[in-house]
């Protein structure tokens, strides 16, 4: 089995009008509390890509750091290449990443409150019929939701 290249963005100061029509744009929040449930939407290009039978995106995935959240199906007669997730980060992902990574590169924690939160990549990967895979990503901030008792958090201020 022939393993498939996955396209990404190559130049940010020079889109070419492929990438333009092909990499996945992802919205969301630039910071997610765990257990709680956020909106992830991800549409294929910055020019929406076309949706027709001889040329359309198949599926698009979305996963944050190494877990899959979801993939949804779609066909030349869906309106536009989009699909929307629901991302709902929990308090083990947070002690597990912290666990995983450097406490002083990649773990931030609030000096008031002990609250800790990781950095994260959301991950799209959507296939077009035509113009194979595409992949990228975005950084989110996963907070805890843990607060140190009597203290006042003050993470953001």
């Amino acid at each position: 089995m022939t393993e498939q290249v996955i396209n990404r963005l190559k130049d940010p100061e020079n889109i070419t009008e492929t990438e333009q029509k092909h990499v996945p744009v992802i919205e969301s929040d630039d910071v997610m509390t765990a257990e709680g449930k956020f909106k992830v939407t991800v549409t294929l290009g910055e020019v929406p890509h076309v949706m027709q039978d001889d040329h359309y995106i198949e599926w698009i995935e979305l996963h944050l750091g190494n877990i899959k959240i979801g993939r949804v199906e779609l066909s030349p007669s869906d309106e536009k290449a989009e699909a929307i997730f629901t991302v709902e980060p929990t308090e083990e992902i947070v002690g597990i990443r912290a666990y995983e990574i450097c406490h002083i590169r990649g773990v931030n924690v609030c000096g008031d409150c002990g609250t800790k939160a990781v950095i994260m990549k959301l991950k799209a990967l959507a296939s077009c019929n035509v113009h194979g895979l595409w992949e990228s990503s975005k950084q989110v901030e996963i907070m805890s939701k843990k607060v140190g008792e009597g203290k006042e958090c003050r993470w953001h201020a």
